[in-house]
């Protein structure tokens, strides 16, 4: 085998677009790279196994180094209407929020694992994303009506002009559906690796079931 050959096929099986990529992939210098491609000599089999060792051994390194990368933590969530108010945003990300904007396009383009918190800073939703942006899903997740994300609320009238003191109407406080922005103070959210987010997601629906409000137990992936 020729090691331009080599060096094509690592290159379309890794996504790589550069010499550079290829050589710490394989763990040689771009020029050597290049040094091997205007050679005659084909690679010896001994040649291939050490290349596809260092491939394999940096491809465990990455994954074991970087499987989890947090975006942002415990960020504060300030609700807007989005453009023609058809949904609530987390935080408002327009001209005069460059902060805002920048992480919103860390979490358009990143996919994950989110959290929404309530005031006092307990995890009260998680969910994952696999293939749309972490904005979209969690904007999503923080706009949707869930039966079992419930709270206590009096009803009171507020219509007329008279009000009676509460020894003369009691009024019980009952249970009611409420929505994630009705109660979400605070997000968190971390970029995954593809591989690992369903497993990510379980593990932390299963570990808090009797806190979140997720209606659906996650499963380990492969059980």
């Amino acid at each position: 085998m020729h090691p331009s050959e080599l060096f094509a096929e690592l290159a379309k099986r890794n996504n790589l677009r550069s010499d550079a990529d290829l050589a710490r992939l394989i763990g040689l210098t771009p020029a050597r790279i290049s040094q091997m491609r205007g050679a005659k000599r084909n690679l010896s089999p001994r040649q291939v196994a050490s290349y596809l060792h260092k491939a394999e051994d940096r491809g465990r390194r990455v994954a074991l180094e970087n499987p989890i990368r947090p975006i942002v933590e415990m960020y504060p969530i300030e609700g807007v209407a989005s453009k023609r108010d058809a949904k609530w945003e987390l935080i408002p990300t327009g001209k005069k929020f460059p902060r805002n904007q920048a992480l919103r396009g860390y979490l358009e383009k990143a996919q994950g694992i989110y959290l929404l918190y309530d005031s006092q800073g307990a995890a009260i939703y998680a969910g994952k994303t696999e293939k749309q942006g972490i904005w979209k899903e969690i904007t999503n997740a923080y706009n949707r009506e869930r039966s079992n994300h419930q709270a206590l609320f009096v009803d009171h009238p507020m219509n007329g002009s008279k009000f009676s003191p509460a020894w003369e109407q009691p009024r019980q406080p009952k249970k009611r559906v409420v929505y994630l922005y009705d109660t979400a103070h605070y997000f968190s959210a971390y970029e995954v690796v593809p591989e690992l987010i369903k497993t990510i997601e379980a593990l932390v629906v299963r570990a808090f079931c009797n806190s979140l409000s997720n209606k659906k137990m996650e499963k380990f992936s492969g059980l």
